[in-house]
C-alpha cells in the first residue's frame, strides 16, 4: 500500500523519503545530524525481509524543501508527523534515531505517543546535553562545543558547491558499494549543498532549547525502549587520535555513558545495550547490534 520511493508535498514542502523492505513491521529512521539516509544502506539491506522501513530526508536535507520554521525537534517532529500521515501510515511503528536524530525522536515520542510501537535511541544525544558542555573538558571543548560546531557548518555553507564537492570526495567515494551510480551523483549533491550546512548550523544552534522543550513534556508512552550506547573504552582511545588528554577523554565518555543510561529511565521498559568494538556510528560500526 505504499510507493517504494518518493517525494511527497505537504503545504508545499517537498519530503524525499524511501520505503525499503515488506515486512510487517514499521520501522521510521530519523538521520543523525548532517546525514544522509544512503549511510543506512548497509543495515537495511540485512533488516529488509523482517521490517518495512520508511527513512526520509529532513527539511534543508538532500531533495527535501529548504526550512521555513527554525531547526528545533518540535518543529522536527510535527514535520515528519505529517509526512508519515500523508504517506498514509495507520498502524503504529518502531522508531529508530541516531545521534541527534535520537534527540528528534526523543521529542516526537513525548508529542506523538499514541503513534509509537516501541523506541531504540541509537548512541542518541541526551535532553540533558549541556551537561557536557559544562564538563572541565577545555582541549574537547575547543573543538566540539556547540558553538564551536555552529562557527564550523556556518563556515562551509559560505562555499560554493564545487568546493564542498571537492572537499568531500573521500566521504561520497564510500558509498559506491553501497548505492547505485544515480544515487551516487545524489551522495555528491547532498554533500554539496550549502544549505545542508546553513541547516546543520540551525540544528546545532537549537540543543540547548531542544533539550529543555523536552524535559518540559511529562508523558513517554509505556513501550519498549532500546538504548544503544557506544564502547567508551574505544571512544577514549578514538578521542585520543585526535590528541584530546586522556583524562578529558574519560571525564566525557563517562559522561555520556551516564546520560545513555538516564535515557534508559524513560520508559518503564528501557533496557540499555552496550555496542563493544563500536564508537558513535553503531549502526555501521556494528549493525548485527542493531
Amino acid at each position: 500500500y505504499l510507493p517504494l520511493i518518493g517525494e511527497i508535498k505537504v503545504d508545499n514542502i517537498n519530503y524525499e523519503y524511501k520505503i525499503i523492505g515488506n515486512g510487517n513491521t514499521i520501522l521510521v529512521i530519523e538521520v543523525g545530524i548532517g546525514n544522509s539516509f544512503y549511510d543506512w544502506y548497509p543495515l537495511i539491506e540485512e533488516i529488509k525481509d523482517y521490517f518495512t522501513v520508511i527513512i526520509y530526508h529532513r527539511q534543508g536535507y538532500g531533495n527535501s524543501s529548504l526550512p521555513k520554521s527554525s531547526r528545533t525537534t518540535r518543529n522536527i517532529a510535527y514535520e515528519l508527523n505529517t509526512m508519515l500521515k500523508e504517506i498514509g501510515i495507520k498502524e503504529k511503528y518502531i522508531l529508530m534515531g541516531h545521534s541527534f536524530g535520537g534527540l528528534c525522536v526523543q521529542q516526537y515520542v513525548k508529542m506523538y505517543p499514541d503513534e509509537i510501537k516501541a523506541v531504540v535511541l541509537l548512541d542518541s544525544t541526551s535532553y540533558n546535553l549541556e551537561q557536557l558542555e559544562s564538563l572541565d573538558t577545555p582541549t574537547i571543548n575547543s573543538q566540539t562545543s556547540i558553538d564551536k560546531m555552529v562557527s564550523l557548518v556556518n563556515e562551509l555553507s559560505l562555499k560554493s558547491r564545487e568546493e564542498l564537492i571537492s572537499q568531500n570526495t573521500d566521504i561520497t567515494s564510500k558509498y559506491e558499494k553501497c548505492v547505485t551510480s544515480e544515487e551516487l551523483q545524489d551522495v555528491v549533491e547532498f554533500f554539496g549543498n550549502p544549505n545542508l550546512y546553513k541547516t546543520v548550523a540551525d540544528e546545532f544552534a537549537n540543543w540547548i532549547h531542544d533539550g529543555e522543550d523536552i524535559k518540559s513534556i511529562d508523558i513517554f508512552p509505556d513501550v519498549p525502549l532500546r538504548v544503544i550506547a557506544r564502547d567508551k573504552i574505544l571512544s577514549v582511545r578514538n578521542w585520543m587520535k585526535y590528541e584530546i588528554p586522556e583524562e578529558e577523554a574519560v571525564e566525557h565518555e563517562n559522561k555520556w555513558r551516564e546520560l545513555q543510561e538516564e535515557l534508559v529511565l524513560l520508559s518503564d521498559q528501557g533496557k540499555l545495550i552496550i555496542a563493544s568494538d563500536s564508537d558513535h556510528l553503531i549502526y555501521i560500526d556494528r549493525p548485527d547490534v542493531v
